[in-house]
């Protein structure tokens, strides 16, 4: 009765750029994603820096039913650690389940600068604090 159709939904959009620690490029660095949206445990994935600090994060999907007296909202985190040292670099609430919704596009020389302090972006459908910077957004 209250149950929408099952529909794919886009969970973290791919997201590539440079981690950097006081300037200088950081070579591998485990790179970690974190969500939370469908229980209060939540899953993450890993994945490596190369040697120029070069990073890739595949797409998240997943196919879901929502009920249409209920909102979809996710929780979004990514940290890089290097050898015991953590920094959070992406922490972000939103309800967006478009491919490259968390910003309204696709950010263009995505970099993150891991001596920067967190700072709060404006994004229309959500809370997004970051360390990390992007010339412009190109509309997908």
């Amino acid at each position: 009765m209250f149950q929408k159709p099952e529909e794919e939904v886009v969970l973290f959009s791919p997201m590539q750029g440079q981690i950097t620690l006081n300037g200088k490029p950081v070579a591998n660095a485990r790179v970690e994603r974190f969500l939370k949206w469908k229980d209060e445990t939540g899953e993450s994935d890993s994945f490596s820096t190369n040697q120029d600090g070069q990073f890739k994060i595949p797409v998240k999907k997943d196919a879901v039913k929502l009920s249409t007296i209920s909102k979809f909202v996710i929780a979004q985190e990514i940290r890089v650690f290097i050898g015991k040292d953590e920094y959070l670099i992406w922490t972000m609430g939103t309800g967006n389940k478009t491919s490259y919704g968390e910003l309204g596009g696709k950010p263009v020389n995505f970099r993150c600068e891991l001596s920067d302090e967190m700072r709060r972006v404006d994004v229309d459908d959500g809370l997004l604090g970051t360390s990390c910077q992007w010339d412009s957004i190109e509309k997908i």
